[in-house]
C-alpha cells in the first residue's frame, strides 16, 4: 500500500509539473538565455502619420529588453524583411531562430488607439500572454514599458535591480519627441541614403522637442556617423564626422550607462576616426550594457583585422551572427576583407562577390576589386575601380588604388594623375594613403612610399601581414632602406598581439 501511495504521489508530482510545462512554459534557469524575436506591428488603419509605429514600437520594446541578461533579442535589423507583411509568429519565429516571438496590431480612431499584442511560444505555437490597450495618443510614450514588463513577466524573467530601473526609467516626458524617435529609429533601420537623412530630420526635431533626450542624441549620432562612411560627398565628410562625435558624447553626458550612446560612439571612432583603441573600449562597454547589440562585434573585428590580428576576427564574426542570423551582408564584408588582407584572394572574391548581391556597390567594389586583381584579372578589376561613385570614402579609395594598379603595369602618366587628384582632395583615409604608397613604390618614389603608408599606419592601418604579403609592395621590400619602417611595423604588431591576446603566429 505505501508503495502503491508513493507512486500515486509521483504521478500526481509528473502531471503537475506537465500542466505548468505545457501551459506555462518551463521556468528557465539563472544561465540559460531566451531568444525572443519582436515582430513588427501590424497598422490596420491607413492614416499616414502612425505608419512609423509598425517598426517604431517593435524597435523601443526591444531596446527596453535587450539590456536584460537573460534574454537574448533579435535587432530591429533583423525583423525589417517582415514591416509589410502578414507573418506567422511561429514561421518568422522558426526563421529568426527565437524561442518566443511577440507581435501586435495597431488601429487609430480619431486620437485613440488600440494597441493588441501577443507572445507565442514557437516550439508548439501556444500563445502565453496576450493583451489590449485603449490609450490616447500621448500615452504612448509609456507603452514600451508596460509591454516589455508584462513579456518579462510570461517569461518569468529574473530582472535584476539595475534592469528593472532601465526597464521602466523615462528618456523623455514629452510625447511629440518620442514619436519623432520612433520615427527616427525606423528610418534608420533601413540602411538608405534617403532613409538616413530622413532619420537625422526625425531624431533633430525629436531634440527640439526635448533637447535632453539622450537616446535621440544616441540616435542622431549613429545617423550621422553612417552619413560620414557611406553617403557623404568629399565636402560633407569633415562636417558629418564633427556632428556624430559630439552627439555621441553628448548623449554619454546624459547617461553614462546608456548602451546605444556607446554603441554610438563606437561607430564614430570606427567610421569616423579609425581609433581602435577606443572602438575596443566603446564596443565592449556597449556589450557590456546590452549584450543583445550585433555592431559593436563587428567594430571590434573590424579593428582586429585592420591590426593585422586576423585569428580574433572569426569569434567577433560568429557572435554578430548568433544575435543577427540574417544579417549576412557585415559578415561577409569582414570576412572578404579579412580574406583579402591576409593573402587568400579567391575565399576574399567569394565572399564579396556574395556581398554584393546583397548591398550597394560602394560597400562590396573597393574590397572585391583588389581580391580580383591579385587573383590574376588585372583588367576586370581596373573596370570595377573605374566604375566606382558615390560617396567620397569610395571615389577616393577606388582612385588610389587604381593608381597603384596603373603604376604596377607602367601606365606611369595615368598613374601620376590620379595620384595628383587624390592629393589635392580633402578626404584621405589610412586605406587611401596606403594605396598612395603603394603607387609610388611602383613608380619608384620610395620617398614618397615611404611617407605615405606612414601615414597609413598611423591613421588606422599598421597591418604587418599585409605589408609582408602585399605582391605590389615588393619593391620596398627588397630595399635595405626600408627595412626600417618593416621592423617598426612588425613591433607594433607584436604588441597588439600581446595586448589583445591573438595568438602567436
Amino acid at each position: 500500500m505505501r508503495t502503491a501511495g508513493l507512486v500515486l504521489a509521483v504521478v500526481a508530482l509528473l502531471v503537475v509539473i506537465g500542466y505548468r510545462v505545457h501551459f506555462l512554459g518551463s521556468k528557465p534557469s539563472s544561465s540559460d538565455r531566451i531568444t525572443l524575436a519582436v515582430l513588427p506591428f501590424e497598422v490596420l488603419t491607413n492614416e499616414e502619420d502612425v505608419g512609423f509605429l509598425r517598426l517604431g514600437i517593435a524597435d523601443s520594446i526591444i531596446t527596453k529588453l535587450a539590456s536584460f541578461g537573460q534574454l537574448r533579442l533579435r535587432p530591429t535589423s533583423a525583423i525589417l524583411r517582415y514591416e509589410k507583411q502578414q507573418a506567422d509568429p511561429r514561421q518568422a519565429g522558426q526563421a529568426l531562430a527565437a524561442d518566443y516571438v511577440a507581435t501586435g496590431t495597431v488601429q487609430k480612431t480619431g486620437e485613440r488607439f488600440r494597441i493588441s499584442t501577443q507572445l507565442v511560444r514557437i516550439s508548439d505555437g501556444a500563445s502565453v500572454w496576450g493583451e489590449h490597450y485603449d490609450l490616447a495618443r500621448p500615452d504612448l510614450l509609456g507603452l514600451e514599458d508596460t509591454i516589455a514588463g508584462k513579456i518579462a513577466t510570461a517569461l518569468r524573467v529574473e530582472i535584476s535591480a539595475a534592469e528593472r530601473e532601465r526597464l521602466y526609467r523615462r528618456y523623455t516626458a514629452n510625447p511629440a519627441a518620442y514619436e519623432l524617435y520612433l520615427k527616427g529609429r525606423a528610418e534608420l533601420a533601413r540602411l538608405t541614403r534617403e532613409s538616413t537623412l530622413a532619420a537625422v530630420d526625425a531624431f533633430e526635431s525629436a531634440l527640439h522637442q526635448d533637447p535632453n533626450y539622450a537616446l535621440a542624441h544616441a540616435g542622431l549620432a549613429m545617423s550621422c556617423a553612417l552619413m560620414r562612411l557611406r553617403y557623404a560627398s568629399e565636402g560633407q565628410v569633415a562636417n558629418w564626422e564633427e556632428r556624430a562625435h559630439q552627439e555621441a558624447q553628448r548623449a554619454l553626458q546624459l547617461d553614462a550607462n546608456l548602451a546605444e550612446a556607446h554603441e554610438a560612439l563606437a561607430a564614430v571612432y570606427r567610421s569616423a576616426e579609425f581609433d581602435w583603441p577606443h572602438v575596443f573600449e566603446e564596443s565592449r562597454r556597449a556589450l557590456e550594457l546590452n549584450r543583445s547589440l550585433e555592431m559593436p562585434h563587428y567594430y571590434l573585428a573590424v579593428a582586429f583585422y585592420h591590426l593585422g590580428l586576423f585569428d580574433l576576427v572569426e569569434p567577433e564574426v560568429r557572435a554578430g551572427l548568433e544575435i543577427n542570423p540574417a544579417n549576412r551582408a557585415e559578415a561577409l564584408r569582414v570576412r572578404g576583407s579579412t580574406a583579402l588582407f591576409s593573402g587568400h584572394f579567391q575565399e576574399a572574391e567569394r565572399h564579396l562577390t556574395e556581398l554584393r548581391q546583397l548591398s550597394s556597390s560602394q560597400v562590396s567594389d573597393w574590397y572585391l576589386a583588389q581580391a580580383i586583381y591579385y587573383d590574376g584579372e588585372a583588367g576586370r578589376a581596373e573596370e570595377v575601380l573605374a566604375a566606382l561613385h558615390g560617396s567620397a570614402q569610395a571615389e577616393r579609395r577606388a582612385q588610389a588604388t587604381l593608381a597603384s594598379f596603373l603604376a604596377a603595369r607602367h601606365d606611369n602618366e595615368s598613374a601620376r594623375k590620379l595620384l595628383q587628384s587624390v592629393a589635392a582632395g580633402t578626404y584621405v583615409d589610412h586605406h587611401v594613403a596606403y594605396s598612395m604608397g603603394v603607387a609610388y613604390a611602383q613608380l619608384g618614389d620610395l620617398t614618397e612610399a615611404h611617407r605615405w603608408l606612414t601615414r597609413s599606419t598611423e591613421t588606422g592601418f599598421p597591418c604587418y601581414p599585409w605589408f609582408m604579403q602585399d605582391p605590389l609592395l615588393k619593391p620596398l621590400r627588397d630595399d635595405p632602406g626600408s627595412q626600417t619602417l618593416f621592423n617598426q611595423l612588425r613591433e607594433v604588431w607584436g604588441a597588439n598581439k600581446k595586448r589583445y591576446g591573438s595568438s602567436p603566429k
